[in-house]
C-alpha cells in the first residue's frame, strides 16, 4: 500500500461544504492506492478535519483510522452517505492503477457522520472496474409505532 499523510489547507469549496467546514480550515488529507495480490485496484483521497481528529499519525493508516476514531477519541461513527458514478482515469491516477489514462473507473465518493450529525470525512475513491467489485447491503430499521412506548412504563 502506499499513501501519503499531508496537513494542509483545502482550497475546495466542494469539500469544506461536505465536511461542513470554512474553506480556509486545516484538514487531514491522506491518499492512498491498495493493492490486491500486487496489482493496484484502488486510488482512495480521503479528507479529515483537523480539530475533529486530533493526534491522527501515519502510523494509524496502516490500522484503521475508524478504530482510531472509535476507540482513542470515543466517536460514534453513524452513517456513510454515497455517490457511485464512472469517470476516467487521470493521468496520474492511469501511472498509479497501471492501466490506460481515460480508462474507466468506477468512482464512489462517500461523506461519514457521526452519530450526532456531524461529517467527519470525505472521501473520492477510484477503483479498476475488472479488478474489483463494491457489493452494498441496505439494512432496514423497523421502529415500533409512535403508539407504543418501549419503557418501563408501558409494561404497567
Amino acid at each position: 500500500m502506499q499513501f501519503f499523510l499531508a496537513l494542509r489547507h483545502i482550497h475546495e469549496p466542494d469539500i469544506a461544504r461536505h465536511l461542513n467546514i470554512q474553506p480556509d480550515d486545516f484538514v487531514y488529507h491522506h491518499c492512498r492506492t491498495r493493492c490486491l495480490d500486487g496489482l493496484p485496484i484502488v486510488i482512495e483521497y480521503t479528507y479529515m478535519p483537523l480539530d475533529l481528529v486530533p493526534g491522527l499519525k501515519k502510523s494509524q493508516l496502516y490500522q484503521s483510522v475508524y478504530a482510531y476514531l472509535r476507540d482513542v477519541l470515543g466517536y460514534k461513527i453513524s452513517s456513510f452517505h454515497h455517490i457511485i458514478r464512472a469517470v476516467a482515469a487521470t493521468e496520474e491516477e492511469a501511472e498509479r492503477l497501471e492501466v490506460a489514462a481515460g480508462s474507466p473507473l468506477l468512482e464512489l465518493e462517500q461523506v461519514g457522520f457521526l452519530d450526532d450529525g456531524t461529517p467527519f470525512e470525505y472521501s473520492v475513491s477510484r477503483n479498476v472496474g475488472d479488478r474489483s467489485e463494491l457489493r452494498d447491503i441496505n439494512v432496514v430499521l423497523l421502529f415500533a409505532p409512535s403508539s407504543v412506548r418501549l419503557d418501563a412504563a408501558s409494561a404497567e
